[in-house]
């Protein structure tokens, strides 16, 4: 028999709160409850919709989540909602002292009902390094971020740079910050040791936590692409492995897809952004190689994760409890 959930979205007016809704809506989940809700909104403020069933949405209160099964946060909220449901699960960042989870790698070993999504590099290149355990030395990787990291607004604003830019005309700059439609610039913000940004530092850590690797460096490039992330990534392994077998390693990992030929558009489209699509592994000398990967980093990059990591965690619990 399949188990029925009592789940609830916190934060569905923002991109990924949309896109969480939507992923959500189509798996195999069954729900017994299942609630939306946004903070800072009048009572019954905002009419949406779940599988087709109309529905209000509620500013969260304590009493509204307590009793859920799972919650999925996707903005920032007091410890009073966060920790009001069986498991919460923490989509907006702002919980970097809670376990990171990165689902098929360490979700097994964490044992707390509180779950920290980590950013879409985290998860990505965890699964990248992932499947040759210890034969990582060490690595690099070059991330190409896409406006779409930083919701619709900057999306919309990336479009009107684009028409702006090509007509001549005065560039907005509001959303994000400088001119990016067709150029690639590096992410600004403060730096931190070696002169690496917090976020690029944070994914060295990240990568530390869930897979073991020590060393680990990362550039973040702010790109003119509306949507998906793509790495160029460097691994060091301590032995000479060929190609073909590394592939074999590789394409055994469930969340990786390897593509043969050149990566497709209507790939993605196609598994609803589920893969992380691997392609061009090149191999030098000495055990390095390189490779290029692309993925969604609304889907694989966040709420698929954070659905599987949070629902295996509650699975978890509640067979120990019963």
């Amino acid at each position: 028999m399949n188990r029925e959930y009592k789940a609830a979205i916190v934060g569905v007016k923002n991109l990924k709160g949309k896109t969480l809704k939507e992923t959500l809506e189509k798996l195999k989940i069954n729900f017994r409850d299942f609630r939306l809700y946004e903070p800072g909104i009048g009572e019954y403020a905002l009419f949406d919709s779940f599988r087709d069933e109309a529905m209000v949405v509620m500013n969260p209160r304590p009493e509204n989540l307590k009793g859920l099964d799972i919650v999925f946060f996707t903005v920032p909220v007091e410890d009073e909602l966060f920790f009001a449901p069986t498991v919460s699960v923490d989509l907006s960042g702002s919980r970097r002292d809670l376990p990171p989870v990165v689902s098929g790698i360490n979700d097994e070993n964490v044992e707390s009902d509180r779950i920290f999504n980590p950013p879409p590099g985290v998860i990505a290149l965890s699964h990248l390094i992932y499947p040759l355990g210890k034969l990582v030395e060490y690595g690099f990787s070059i991330l190409i971020e896409p406006a779409s990291e930083r919701g619709e607004k900057a999306m919309d604003e990336l479009f009107s740079q684009a028409i702006n830019l090509l007509n001549m005309e005065e560039v907005p700059q509001k959303e994000l910050g400088e001119v990016l439609a067709f150029d690639l610039l590096p992410k600004g913000g403060k730096k931190g040791k070696g002169k690496f940004t917090r976020e690029e530092l944070e994914i060295a850590e990240g990568l530390k936590t869930i897979t073991g690797i020590n060393e680990f460096y990362t550039m973040i490039l702010r790109s003119g692409i509306f949507h998906r992330y793509s790495t160029i990534l460097f691994l060091k392994l301590n032995k000479d492995i060929p190609l073909k077998k590394l592939g074999e390693m590789l394409s055994n990992h469930k969340y990786l897809l390897i593509e043969e030929e050149k990566l497709s558009p209507s790939k993605f489209r196609e598994e609803e952004g589920f893969y992380i699509h691997l392609s061009d592994i090149r191999k030098g000398e000495g055990g390095k190689y390189w490779m290029w990967a692309v993925f969604d980093n609304l889907k694989r990059g966040s709420v698929f994760n954070a659905i599987e990591a949070g629902i295996k965690i509650l699975n978890r619990k509640n067979e120990v409890i019963n």
